[in-house]
C-alpha cells in the first residue's frame, strides 16, 4: 500500500521511473528513506552538539540506522521480489544483500560524516561571523600577564 503510493508520486515526477520499478524497489525505498532521514537528524544533531562523546555517539547511531535500513530493506525487497508469481532472474540475484550487511557502514559513515562536516562547518561560519553573540573563551582575557605568579593580573 504505501509502496504503491510512493511509486505513483515519483512516477509522477519522474515518468520513466514507473517503467523500472520493481516490487524490490517498491518495499526497499520506504525502509531505506526512513533509515536516511533518522541517519540525517542524529547527523545534524551531532554536528550541533559540543563535545567529543555526545556527537560520537550520535553520528554512531546515525550510522546503524543507515545501514540497518540498508540492510533489512534490501532483505526485504528482495524477498518480496521473490515471492512474486513467475520472478524474474535478477530477483535471485541477491547478493547486495549480503554486501549491505559486510561494508553498508562505508556509504553509512561517509554520509553521516558528511552531514556532520557540513553543519560544523556552517557553525565555525556563524561563530566567526557573529563573534559578538558568543561569551568569551577562557583563557582569552584581554588582561596583561606580568609573568608574575604572585602578583594579580591587575597589579601596576
Amino acid at each position: 500500500m504505501f509502496g504503491d503510493v510512493i511509486r505513483r508520486r515519483l512516477s509522477a515526477l519522474i515518468p520513466p521511473l514507473a517503467l523500472i520499478m520493481t516490487p524490490y524497489h517498491e518495499h526497499f525505498l520506504p525502509i531505506f528513506l526512513a533509515g536516511c532521514f533518522v541517519a540525517a537528524i542524529a547527523s545534524v544533531f551531532a554536528g550541533r552538539a559540543s563535545g567529543c562523546a555526545l556527537p560520537g555517539t550520535l553520528l554512531l547511531i546515525g550510522v546503524l540506522s543507515f545501514w540497518a535500513s540498508l540492510f533489512f530493506g534490501s532483505d526485504y525487497g528482495y524477498r518480496t521480489w521473490q515471492s512474486t508469481p513467475d520472478p524474474p532472474p535478477e530477483a535471485f540475484s541477491d547478493a547486495s544483500v549480503l554486501g549491505a550487511l559486510i561494508a553498508g557502514w562505508v556509504p553509512g559513515g561517509l554520509s553521516c560524516l558528511t552531514v556532520f562536516g557540513v553543519v560544523r562547518g556552517f557553525r565555525r561560519l556563524d561563530r566567526g561571523a557573529n563573534r559578538q553573540g558568543y561569551p568569551e573563551e577562557p583563557g582569552m582575557t584581554s588582561q596583561r600577564d606580568t609573568g608574575n605568579p604572585y602578583q594579580g593580573p591587575n597589579a601596576g
